[in-house]
């Protein structure tokens, strides 16, 4: 009994490894290959291939081994070696890629053959070492306890799946995030050492018989066992084919359900293998009594109907997801309780047909270990057992899944099982059960006659998106304008007809919104309206990524969305070529409803479209370009992430000319500080220059560039250039210091930050694919860097010393961009200071009127009542009248305010704030030094005189400037609590990060 326990045990921590590798592989040969439908589906090919190789040759040579299990000890320890070194030797390997044999291929097949060579050479030797450790375990086994098979093969298939089941979420959860790819494989490596360890002790302990002795009865049936065996062979290949095309239906299917972030499809994975672990634990202890090929057939049978039954469960769980939404908490505890419920309604769905797919090796092995093939059979059944999962894969990857779509490759896994169970119910001896078979077949073909013509999948409920805002959609809200089971996502293009929109979306998730009225052609009438949400984003970011190259010629974009970026970047004359890189072929078929106001991508001879993960084509590319932009989906997505990542921007740095500049989208809505700094720091790490700009209430654009300085934005270039002026004729005109407006920060106030930043996002320590579905869930948004768009104070602008002057257009193109909207209402507050009109909802109204009482209140007969709300007025309406405008002030506002102060006998520290403010906002940093030590007891006292934040910015910033990095360092270490800033948030860390900067410069700090 110890001994079986001590097998099981070490098959276990094998199944536990074995399903991290197969997470870090993929993960790994992403790298290179990419993450397009055919890269999925030859790395799962490469890595079954192996498995199966491995398991069919130990089928074949088993026999003549000595002892089974002190093979299998060494080739677990053999496993482990090659974890211990797969990280260095794979960067190494694809350096050497990148840097020499890519580029000398020169693209095309001679670059196709090296990528997948190495794909190959990566992990074709482990997975072959991994698909012997089956069958040589099992053989080492039942050698020395030959008694009850069935329970011990039932018994090995439970244990090892069981450890698969929890190695996806021990590598996805926990490992991962904790110690990142290379400590991962570590620690798969050291499972391995274990195991094999644990087995070479058992095998010294206890001798085999020199070869596999049956203890099973003969076969009951007159069957010849030649024709059984080639049967059963059959059945194992078949069944492995339908539970493939069940697995890449599900995972496609459940994507939409439960989200196609990182996690989630661990979380599914993992589900789909846990049923068929279970399966085999229950079918252990029936395995030896029951007639196997007759249980198997029926078992066929029983898993063919569970999928169809699987499909009214699948739409009944969009309202199971809703209620997950609406019970839990958006905080950690909620996360992991909402995981949970999800990992549940996973296994509701396919634990019924998972759970008999995991019965189905075990009989099948025990089947023929009855009918006196020996131990040969277990390697060849888990070998074509392999062989039919590449089939399954490549079949519902690359043929059903496009062509018929999620239903129907489900069904036809069905039928497959079905099929499989009538043939071995027909095939069994006894009458009985070849009129059972003949009830099966009518049962079968009515089962999936029934779920043909029912009907499909309501297309607007399945790409709700549900498990982002837990709303179902309301029938007939949204018109479905087109549909796709692409080969990587599902993509839907639908129109509400109640707000004119018309949207794009991927496995439910929008990727790019558009009104109605951009699609129409302008007419010498057509009102100019603010751009708004994807709109501003969707054509600003490209245009500010082409101020700072506006002579480009070549030029890429990562990602098509409406193509509207694409098409903005074809309006400019000096393109020449613009190639715009797509993962998924439906995603550009789908944005067709967007014409004609994309009509470029399609009809311009400039404009190549290519079907390829971006990563795969700049790396297979010689070529260089003068522009790069990238606008791919959110991050969580899985595979999106490794797009934001230092590995990926080195790849793109390399791809630019010389004085090439590079675009980068980034949200910050479903974020935190931390992720966003992830990105910031990769690029920091690649890029010699770089500003970030706010391109949407909460979408920012990173433009970089290769040249030591980044170019000056030319925005007169750009927005007067011909061929964009149809494209923005429904747009306020864009001028230069609406757009300047829009810089956030910039390399050199980074700096002292990110060159401290450990946590840069990278391939190998995925930090942003790993948090990103969480921070999604707890509904964060980026809070410091949302703090910096809005602020009086442009800290990041006063440490760089670069003044804003004021603008003269009265209305923002933007105006949910703060800055943009701050100096629209100032210039309109300059240009028509007697207007009244504060009715109506129009905030340049509110803010005349709002100017309008203040003025009046200086000429009043009386005092304020109340000094600290007369402070708060002081400060609204100093915001109105300065906008987003730096170092400089209106002198008259500041004098008439300090008159009133004083006629009405202010007291000191009324005064004090009026002249910080003063000194704020002409920059006159000796003097805000000076009244904010004066101002320092009340802030700490929270007396309310000025807000914690707000004074601590501009005090800080004026202590730097002022040369005194010890005063800035003690009032932060003072004041930041009183701020209600949290400790990561990102405005505190840039002034800390000054701060230590600052000493580290200062005069005898090495001495110090």
């Amino acid at each position: 009994m110890r001994f079986r326990l001590g097998v099981y045990a070490a098959f276990l921590l094998s199944g536990i490894a074995g399903l991290i590798y197969e997470v870090l592989w993929a993960r790994y040969l992403g790298l290179i290959v990419g993450h397009s439908a055919y890269a999925q589906v030859i790395v799962l090919s490469i890595f079954l291939g192996g498995m199966g190789a491995g398991a069919l040759l130990v089928g074949r040579y088993s026999a003549r081994l000595v002892d089974p299990l002190r093979w299998y000890a060494r080739v677990e320890i053999l496993v482990a070696l090659f974890g211990l070194t797969f990280d260095q030797a794979f960067r190494w390997v694809m350096a050497a890629a990148y840097e020499t044999l890519l580029p000398a291929a020169g693209g095309g097949l001679s670059s196709f053959a090296i990528t997948w060579g190495i794909a190959a050479l990566a992990i074709l030797p482990q997975s072959i070492l991994l698909g012997t450790t089956f069958p040589l375990i099992t053989a080492g086994l039942l050698r020395r306890e030959p008694e009850r098979p069935g329970r011990s093969l039932a018994l090995l298939y439970f244990t090892n799946s069981a450890g698969a089941a929890g190695g996806v979420l021990l590598g996805g959860f926990v490992l991962l995030p904790w110690i990142g790819l290379p400590g991962a494989l570590l620690a798969a490596a050291g499972l391995n050492v274990v195991a094999g360890g644990a087995a070479y002790l058992l095998a010294w302990a206890r001798s085999p018989a020199r070869e596999l002795v049956s203890a099973v009865p003969p076969p009951r049936d007159a069957t010849t066992p030649a024709a059984v065996g080639r049967l059963l062979l059959w059945v194992a290949f078949g069944t492995a084919v339908a539970s493939f095309l069940y697995e890449v239906a599900w995972i496609r299917m459940l994507a939409l359900l439960l989200g196609s972030a990182t996690h989630a499809f661990e979380l599914m994975l993992s589900a789909f293998i846990l049923g068929l672990a279970l399966g085999a634990f229950w079918v252990r202890t029936r395995a030896d009594r029951w007639d196997a090929v007759r249980a198997l057939g029926w078992i066929q049978c029983a898993m063919g109907a569970a999928a169809l039954v699987a499909l009214p469960v699948y739409a009944a769980a969009f309202d199971w997801v809703a209620v997950l939404m609406r019970t839990f908490t958006r905080s950690d505890t909620g996360y992991v309780a909402f995981s949970l419920g999800r990992y549940a309604i996973s296994l509701a769905i396919m634990l019924p047909a998972t759970f008999c797919a995991g019965t189905t090796l075990p009989l099948i092995t025990r089947a023929l270990l009855e009918r006196g093939t020996g131990e040969s059979a277990i390697g060849r059944v888990y070998g074509v057992n392999t062989v039919g999962s590449i089939a399954g894969v490549v079949v519902a990857g690359l043929v059903l899944l496009p062509w018929i779509g999620l239903k129907h490759t489900l069904v036809v896994g069905a039928a497959v099982d079905l099929g499989l169970g009538v043939l071995v119910l027909r095939a069994a001896s006894e009458r009985r059960s070849r009129r059972a078979a003949h009830g099966a077949l009518a049962a079968a073909a009515g089962l999936v006659l029934l779920a043909l013509v029912t009907p499909n999948f309501d297309r607007q409920l399945i790409t709700s998106g549900v498990y982002r805002d837990g709303v179902l959609p309301q029938g007939g809200a949204a018109e479905t304008l087109y549909y796709r089971d692409g080969r990587t996502a599902t993509v839907t293009a639908f129109r509400n007809a109640e707000f004119a929109m018309t949207a794009i979306s991927t496995n439910g998730k929008p990727d790019a919104t558009m009104p109605d009225r951009w699609r129409t052609p302008c007419g010498p009438d057509t009102p100019r309206e603010p751009l708004d949400g994807d709109m501003a984003t969707q054509t600003l970011a490209p245009l500010f990524t082409a101020a700072h190259a506006p002579a480009a010629v070549r030029a890429a974009v990562v990602g098509l969305g409406s193509g509207l970026s694409s098409q903005v970047l074809l309006g400019l004359p000096t393109v020449t070529r613009l190639t715009t890189i797509e993962i998924e072929p439906a995603m550009a078929q789908g944005a067709r409803v967007f014409l004609p106001a994309n009509r470029r991508v399609y009809e311009d001879p400039r404009s190549e479209l290519v079907y390829e993960d971006a990563r795969a084509y700049f790396a297979a590319t010689d070529e260089r370009f003068d522009l790069i932009f990238s606008e791919p989906s959110n991050p969580w997505v899985s595979g999106v992430a490794s797009l934001f990542t230092t590995e990926f921007y080195h790849r793109v740095a390399g791809s630019l000319g010389e004085t090439g500049v590079f675009g980068q989208w980034l949200h910050l809505y479903e974020l935190n500080d931390d992720l966003v700094l992830s990105v910031l720091a990769a690029i920091h790490a690649n890029f010699p220059s770089y500003a970030v700009y706010q391109t949407a209430e909460a979408d920012l654009v990173i433009v970089a560039s290769t040249a030591p300085v980044l170019p000056r934005p030319a925005w007169a270039v750009v927005v007067d250039a011909p061929g964009l002026a149809d494209d923005f004729c429904r747009a306020p005109r864009l001028t230069a210091p609406m757009l300047e407006a829009t810089r956030l920060l910039t390399r050199p106030e980074l700096t002292p930050l990110l060159d401290r930043w450990g946590s840069a996002n990278s391939d190998f320590y995925p930090v942003l694919d790993l948090g990103a579905e969480r921070q999604r869930f707890l509904r964060r948004s980026a809070q410091g860097f949302v703090g910096l768009t809005a602020a009086r104070f442009d800290m990041p602008a006063a440490l760089r010393q670069a003044p804003r002057a004021r603008s003269t257009d009265t209305l923002a193109p933007v105006p949910r961009i703060p800055r943009m909207q701050a100096q629209a209402l100032a210039a309109s507050l300059r240009v028509a200071h007697g207007a009244t009109d504060a009715l109506g909802g129009d905030p340049r109204g509110r803010a005349r009127h709002a100017y309008r009482r203040w003025n009046e209140s200086l000429r009043g007969e009386n005092g304020p009542a109340d000094w600290i709300t007369w402070l708060e007025e002081f400060a609204a309406v100093e915001r109105l009248l300065h906008g987003a405008s730096q170092g400089t002030a209106d002198e008259e506002f500041y004098a008439a305010a300090s008159r009133f102060a004083a006629r009405w006998q202010a007291p000191p520290l009324v005064l004090d704030v009026l002249a910080l403010r003063y000194a704020a906002a002409r920059w006159d940093f000796p003097a805000a030094r000076a009244r904010s030590a004066a101002l320092l007891p009340t802030v700490l006292e929270g007396r309310g005189l000025i807000p914690a934040d707000e004074f601590l910015d501009i005090a800080v910033v004026a202590h730097l400037v002022a040369g005194d990095p010890q005063g800035a360092g003690a009032l932060l270490q003072q004041v930041a609590p009183r701020t209600g800033r949290a400790p990561d948030d990102v405005r505190l860390l840039l002034l800390a990060a000054h701060v230590l900067g600052a000493r580290e410069r200062a005069p005898g700090a090495a001495t110090r």
